[in-house]
């Protein structure tokens, strides 16, 4: 008999901003476990929220064999707890954890937690099916070092396997099974915003990202043809009103990026979309591309207007490609979000400054400025240590807009400062205006994010808004966009 799984995708803590967005590995492992035949369930606690009890009663009515959960290093206290509910509920399940923070802290996790039975590293989708097959026709605990990827518990004593491949061919991949959720909840200003995935692998080495070590350094791309299949899928099936292109780095193969678009355009797929890509992996002609087959926002990872901070980082680019190719695309009328590490260890106020200079000067349409955060196995971290730097040791506060160590340089006072004066700056009213008078999808939600600032930094309008509110169901914030304490506020 078909053992049934269920996964899991763990709730953020409740300090944390309650940013919703279709959990796109959940998604893959689902449909990779149900086209072998495998019964799944998926509890989504982000968009449902569940007190532990209730938890309880909802693996019980599943009675699974797996219980498998997902997790960040944000998530991974919640989802702890998400797995003491399920051994209350079903003891005899195997409960499995994956994701980046388990993936490096596999050892710690297993030591966390009495409740957790296995670790999943690295990329899921085989690991998970082997896992299933083995539960299906073996029964639990025997035979597991055969399975590559994983860490578990055995006689007191925990045994890694060795490291499983990465997935030579990911054209081969199902769908992600969004069936599973309710795509109603994660509409954006009517807009059902739909997530894809195009390509695996980093070939970048930034010191505070784990990319390449989830998903391997060599850059796996899917097909054109198979891209756009699913984005054909997301249109006719889920009523898709825009696509988000969540790749690392959209633009890495230029042919391909051209390939992609040429295939939307033959099958006139002209929605709106936006992509992340790096300031170096894209030129005039490209840009122009992307905007005739409706690309209407781009999002490069400036990191900083500082050379020296920028080497630092690894990034391999300069302040003046990150100026140029945000230039390039205004030029081409595609809207500019650029995001921002501030607060890294040895940067400075006038390090600092030169970042604010440089927002004035490229004027992008959308700015995240996310502090420092050394995630577990990043060479951020390593470098924090070595530096001996305090760090918080609360799982729960490795969120971009809080300050997990303290910079002796730039104390958080200093960046707090430079930060709302900047946004106070910044989020203007005529901002709010120019973006909402464009009415297009993504300036919508810019102007939105202005709004949001204004409010929250005007203590009658936050009054107001509070007392408003109480008559009113809280709106979680969605999309990826907001995440800051304010956005959660309206």
């Amino acid at each position: 008999m078909k053992a049934h799984v269920a996964l899991v995708n763990p709730p953020y803590p409740s300090e944390a901003a309650q940013s919703v967005f279709l959990p796109l590995g959940i998604g893959y492992l689902a449909a990779v476990l149900e086209k072998e035949g495998y019964p799944v369930d998926v509890v989504d606690c982000q968009t449902k929220k569940y007190t532990p009890q209730a938890l309880e009663e909802k693996f019980r009515s599943l009675n699974p064999d797996i219980v498998g959960i997902t997790s960040a290093t944000v998530t991974y206290l919640p989802a702890l707890e998400v797995l003491k509910s399920a051994k209350v509920a079903v003891p005899k399940a195997l409960t499995l954890m994956g994701g980046p923070h388990v993936s490096v802290l596999d050892q710690q996790a297993l030591s966390d937690s009495p409740d957790l039975d296995i670790v999943v590293r690295g990329e899921g989708e085989q690991t998970m099916l082997e896992l299933a097959r083995f539960v299906s026709e073996q029964g639990l605990m025997f035979g597991l070092s055969a399975i590559q990827g994983i860490t578990y518990r055995s006689n007191n004593q925990t045994f890694s396997t060795t490291d499983r491949a990465f997935l030579p061919d990911i054209d081969n991949l199902p769908h992600p099974a969004h069936h599973h959720f309710d795509t109603n909840m994660y509409k954006l200003f009517g807009v059902n915003y739909m997530p894809i995935i195009t390509s695996r692998g980093c070939p970048s080495a930034c010191t505070f990202c784990l990319a390449s070590k989830m998903c391997g350094h060599k850059f796996r791309g899917r097909s054109p043809s198979k891209v756009v299949d699913e984005l054909e899928w997301l249109r006719d099936e889920f009523g898709a009103g825009a696509f988000a292109f969540y790749d690392d780095t959209f633009t890495y193969d230029l042919q391909r990026a051209y390939a992609i678009c040429d295939e939307m355009q033959k099958r006139k797929i002209n929605l709106p979309w936006d992509c992340r890509t790096r300031v170096d992996r894209v030129s005039r002609e490209l840009l122009a591309k992307l905007k005739a087959t409706n690309c209407q926002l781009i999002h490069f990872g400036v990191e900083s207007g500082s050379q020296e901070m920028l080497k630092l980082m690894r990034k391999g680019t300069t302040v003046e490609l990150n100026a140029q190719a945000i230039q390039w695309a205004k030029e081409a009328g595609i809207s500019v979000a650029v995001s921002l590490v501030i607060g890294y260890p040895t940067e400075t106020p006038e390090m600092l400054e030169q970042t604010i200079e440089f927002l004035y000067k490229t004027k992008p349409d959308y700015v995240y400025m996310c502090e420092a955060v050394p995630y577990p196995g990043t060479e951020l971290a390593y470098f924090i240590k070595e530096l001996g730097l305090e760090v918080d040791a609360n799982w729960n506060q490795y969120r971009e807009e809080t300050q997990i160590f303290k910079n002796t340089l730039l104390p958080l006072e200093k960046l707090e400062e430079v930060k709302k004066e900047f946004f106070d700056n910044y989020f203007s009213y005529s901002y709010f205006l120019r973006k909402k008078v464009k009415r297009d999808f993504y300036s919508q939600i810019m102007a939105r994010a202005a709004l949001n600032h204004r409010i929250w930094n005007n203590k009658t309008l936050r009054w107001g808004f509070k007392k408003i509110s109480k008559l009113r169901t809280p709106k979680k914030s969605k999309g990826g966009y907001s995440t800051s304490e304010q956005d959660q506020q309206t």
